[in-house]
């Protein structure tokens, strides 16, 4: 059992991570700590990067991942009585669907750690139990917060840049941005970094940079989320993507 963590503004509590197999239960070894360790990050990282409304409730979550710990399989279900009893009892939980929708969404957009040997099935994937608590309040899901609109510019960048291009690696791109009134971009520089929990399967490819920045170079902003110029005329920012070969096409 893995306790609950509770952050500012977000909770997101993973109660048990349970590889599923017929094997009989046994002291956890410190690779399976590891893991387990490494999928609460992943979650809650991709939950954080949520572009979504106010969402609260406990769902049980069922992951199944392949051999390379890309997900197959991202289902939510209500969390037994026993995790929904550890929600805040004044506040009203949101609509079930809703909140699984989001749930599943991030859940299949996450980037997880490579799972040891010994918790694959015969069928070489990994089957995760997770109930999650969340509470992404109204006033931190605000569309004037920093992090939703950053949420928002994320999924913006994710779809113009990176969603259609062949990937053959795992990292994390940072795309730093200006542009004028217009949204015409006239400088953007694409920096390539290891994703924390993969970082052995990061390559520095010169020609996807490349590609990269001048996809960013031909864009045109007017449309990105919450677009403003400041006094000079400009607008400029900076976003983070994770990438990896399961996700190109995806939302």
């Amino acid at each position: 059992m893995i306790e609950s963590r509770h952050y500012a503004g977000l909770a997101v509590a993973l109660l048990a991570l349970t590889a599923c197999h017929a094997a009989p239960p046994r002291a956890m070894e410190p690779a399976e700590q590891t893991f387990r360790a490494g999928m609460i990050e992943a979650l809650h990282r991709s939950i954080q990067q949520a572009d979504t409304g106010e969402q609260i409730g406990a769902v049980l979550l069922h992951v199944v991942l392949d051999r390379r710990s890309a997900p197959l399989e991202c289902k939510a279900t209500r969390a037994p009585a026993k995790y929904q009893s550890k929600m805040p009892s004044d506040v009203p939980p949101s609509d079930f669907q809703a909140l699984a929708s989001v749930v599943e969404t991030q859940c299949r957009k996450a980037i997880y750690p490579l799972a040891p040997a010994n918790a694959q099935s015969t069928e070489d994937v990994v089957d995760v139990i997770a109930p999650l608590m969340l509470m992404l309040p109204s006033e931190a899901q605000a569309t004037s917060t920093p992090r939703r609109q950053a949420n928002a510019r994320r999924d913006y960048f994710w779809k113009h840049l990176l969603r259609d291009q062949p990937i053959s690696s795992i990292g994390t791109a940072s795309v730093y941005w200006r542009a004028n009134a217009e949204g015409q971009v006239d400088g953007c520089l694409v920096q390539l970094h290891p994703h924390p929990l993969r970082a052995a399967e990061f390559r520095l490819d010169g020609d996807f940079q490349a590609r990269l920045s001048n996809r960013c170079m031909a864009l045109n902003l007017s449309d990105l989320p919450y677009f403003s110029v400041d006094q000079q005329g400009f607008a400029e920012g900076y976003s983070e993507l994770d990438y990896a070969p399961w996700r190109v096409g995806q939302p």
